[in-house]
């Protein structure tokens, strides 16, 4: 078992003030992060929606990048997740956009958000009676799958196609 996996970040908006301190991060928390399609080894402006990946770093990264990006470059909204480290584990997805949260979970080696079952079943079995689906989104559940931070997310995804 490797303590090793590959990591991708997109970055889909910053303001221009804040795109050397994400430039920075990157260089700072990933070293040896490809940078997209360039030829440089480092460019001098970053390019809003290209994907940045390493075929291999240490487990943990994916945390390290994103408490750096939120920390040196508040403004940026962004999407970055580590692989799973081997065949039935959970990677690490971190969807981030300011003013609406965070949001941290598993996922697969395409970044797909997993949901543990039987943490979701616990949670299903906790809601008070009464309660509809729409507010259990608006609270516990968002925070179990997500819906703000990724709804939030989609109109950057869906414009970088």
């Amino acid at each position: 078992m490797s303590d090793r996996s590959p990591m991708q970040l997109f970055v889909y908006a910053v303001h221009e003030d804040e795109e050397a301190a994400v430039l920075r991060a990157i260089s700072d928390e990933a070293l040896g992060l490809e940078w997209g399609d360039t030829e440089e080894p480092e460019p001098a402006r970053l390019v809003l929606g290209a994907c940045y990946g390493i075929h291999e770093t240490p487990l943990g990264s994916s945390d390290d990048l994103a408490t750096a990006l939120q920390e040196q470059a508040p403004t940026a909204v962004f999407k970055l997740w580590q692989d799973p480290h081997w065949s039935g584990a959970d990677g690490h997805l971190v969807a981030h956009v300011p003013g609406v949260g965070t949001y941290e979970t598993g996922c697969t080696a395409e970044g797909a958000p997993h949901t543990d079952v039987a943490d979701l079943i616990k949670q299903l079995s906790a809601v008070p009676a009464g309660t509809t689906v729409q507010d259990w989104l608006a609270g516990a559940g968002d925070q179990v799958l997500g819906v703000t931070v990724l709804a939030a997310l989609e109109p950057y995804e869906k414009s970088r196609r």
